[in-house]
C-alpha cells in the first residue's frame, strides 16, 4: 500500500510541474522538486528581459509558471542542473503583475554551464511571478529547477557625490583663498 500510494503521489508532482502555455492558464510551483518542460510550444512573450532580444528562429512559442512565494526569499531558477545532461541552450523570463499588464522582473540567457540559464534574484512575498522559458535557441525539453534561500538584502546603495558651487559674502571666507592662504603658509616654513 505504501509503495502504491508513494507511486501515486509522484506521478501526480510530475504532472503538476508541467509548464501551461500562457499565462492566463499556468498553475503555480513552488520549490519542491523539479520542473520538466516536454517541449517549448505555449504562447511566446513579447517582453523580453534576458539578453538577446526577439525570436528569430521559426515560430516564437514559450512555457509559462507561475510562482508565488510564502515568504520574502532569494529565488535561484537554473536549468544548469544534472538532469539536463548534456546541458542545453536556453533562456528564460521573470514577470511580476498580471497578465495583461506584465513588467519585467529578471531573467537569464547563458549564465550558467554550456549556455544554460541561471539567475539569483530576490522576492518578495505573496507577490506573484511569471517564469516564461522561450525557444530563442531551441524548442527541445529540458528541465529546471527553482530553488529558494534565506532572503539576502541588497547591498547599500554606494555613496556618491556631487559638485556644489558655494556662494560667499566675503572673498577672504572663501574656501579656496584658505586652502591657497595655507598652503602658501606651509611652502613658506
Amino acid at each position: 500500500m505504501k509503495k502504491t500510494t508513494f507511486i501515486i503521489f509522484s506521478l501526480l508532482t510530475m504532472l503538476s510541474g508541467y509548464a501551461q502555455n500562457n499565462s492566463a492558464t499556468t498553475t503555480t510551483i513552488t520549490a519542491a522538486g523539479t520542473f520538466v518542460i516536454s517541449t517549448v510550444d505555449g504562447d511566446p512573450s513579447t517582453l523580453f528581459c534576458a539578453a538577446n532580444g526577439a525570436i528569430t528562429n521559426g515560430n516564437p512559442h514559450g512555457e509559462w509558471y507561475k510562482y508565488i512565494p510564502s515568504q520574502d526569499y532569494t529565488v535561484t531558477v537554473t536549468s544548469n542542473i544534472s538532469a539536463n545532461n548534456p546541458l542545453i541552450d536556453t533562456r528564460f523570463h521573470v514577470y511580476t503583475r498580471d497578465c495583461s499588464n506584465l513588467v519585467c522582473f529578471a531573467g537569464d540567457n547563458d549564465s550558467g554551464a554550456n549556455y544554460s540559464s541561471s539567475d539569483t534574484f530576490n522576492v518578495v512575498v505573496g507577490t506573484t511571478y511569471f517564469i516564461v522559458w522561450d525557444n530563442r535557441w531551441f524548442s527541445s525539453g529540458f528541465t529546471f529547477q527553482l530553488i529558494e534561500d534565506t532572503y539576502t538584502p541588497p547591498p547599500p546603495a554606494p555613496i556618491s557625490y556631487s559638485d556644489q558651487n558655494i556662494s560667499t559674502i566675503n572673498s577672504s571666507y572663501n574656501p579656496l583663498c584658505i586652502i591657497k592662504k595655507v598652503a602658501q603658509i606651509i611652502k613658506n616654513d
